[in-house]
């Protein structure tokens, strides 16, 4: 799926979209998009039950049961950035805390992935460029860039693994990196959209380090 790979681009996305006519809650859905580099699906199906907002780390526990990859027998756990967890909370205090995140005004469920895709596709006039699936490319592509060791991004994206020390470390290891790893995730974009001066970043093997 086509996806912008540069801090630039993406906070021109993020600046795109806080001044688009979006409704609050496609809005906040493809700010979690974007902050955690989760899948779609997972965003609008997402329970406030799953969340723990009020941790020193906040975290996003998906069940397993809802997940893409199935073979494995422990929830999916996603660290918040502070930045994305306060604009959580916010939006729990507006919507309250029970139920779904996003629920659909129309009396579904929640609200349709096709909502979010229209919004990237015309609103933000991304055809072709970026798409909701593509905060992942992005996340995966500038996390590895930066020096993050390939198995604690793929853990942090819940892909299937290829070899045996990857998936041995879905026992709940890495969770201290993947922290790590969102923090300075939820920076770069925060950064990015305010649109301070982006400085390329080499990796740490490159560097020497």
């Amino acid at each position: 799926m086509p996806a912008l790979l540069d801090l630039v681009s993406l906070g021109k996305v993020l600046r795109d979209a806080e001044l688009a006519r979006l409704s609050s809650a496609v809005r906040m859905a493809h700010r979690l998009c974007a902050f955690t580099a989760a899948r779609i699906g997972n965003v609008i199906d997402a329970e406030w039950s799953e969340f723990n907002l009020d941790d020193a780390k906040p975290v996003w526990t998906i069940p397993r049961a809802k997940m893409k990859v199935n073979s494995r027998d422990i929830d999916h756990r996603i660290p918040l950035g502070p930045e994305i967890a306060e604009e959580l909370r916010q939006w729990k205090q507006i919507i309250g805390g029970r139920g779904y995140v996003f629920p659909s005004p129309t009396g579904n469920k929640h609200i349709g992935r096709e909502g979010i895709e229209k919004v990237y596709r015309v609103t933000l006039g991304l055809d072709g460029k970026h798409t909701p699936h593509g905060w992942r490319s992005a996340f995966s592509t500038l996390a590895r860039d930066h020096g993050f060791e390939r198995d604690v991004v793929e853990l942090a994206l819940d892909h299937a693994h290829d070899n045996e020390v990857a998936r041995a470390y879905d026992r709940g290891e890495r969770f201290v990196q993947r922290t790590d790893l969102y923090e300075w995730w939820g920076h770069q974009l925060i950064n990015a959209e305010r649109g301070a001066k982006i400085i390329p970043i080499a990796s740490k093997k490159s560097a020497g380090v």
